[in-house]
């Protein structure tokens, strides 16, 4: 994937951003993934202030690639919950946390996640492929 990859080096963010959040500036949704040092590189909650440049990687150019995605990266809605994920689920980008949610129906645009299966990383997980519209 970082073969294809398309980072973009001067994407900043108004609001402070977390890392291996998902950011969609001028249409274009992207993955953060800055390399964090010293204490900060042994942490999950990284944040990288406002202004701060960002490894944003395009997430167009991984079109049919899967991700794995930590459950803490999706935000349900009412009386939604992880049971309520299953292969097929649409996932789309909702807030400025950079959260996913879970969707009745693809967008007529932008980037999309459709899941797979289920798995853990460092909890409940999912794999999703990156969609395009």
């Amino acid at each position: 994937m970082l073969e294809i990859a398309k980072l973009n080096p001067v994407l900043a963010s108004a609001n402070p951003v977390a890392n291996y959040t998902f950011l969609t500036d001028n249409g274009v949704t992207y993955l953060i993934c800055n390399t964090a040092l010293g204490d900060d590189a042994y942490r999950d909650d990284v944040t990288f202030a406002a202004g701060e440049l960002l490894n944003g990687y395009n997430l167009k150019a991984w079109e049919g690639q899967k991700l794995v995605i930590d459950e803490k990266h999706i935000a349900y809605g009412s009386g939604e919950d992880y049971d309520d994920i299953t292969a097929g689920t649409t996932l789309l980008t909702i807030n400025s946390a950079g959260k996913l949610a879970i969707a009745e129906a693809a967008p007529n645009a932008g980037v999309y996640f459709k899941v797979t299966d289920k798995t853990t990383l460092t909890g409940k997980a999912v794999k999703a492929m990156v969609m395009v519209a």
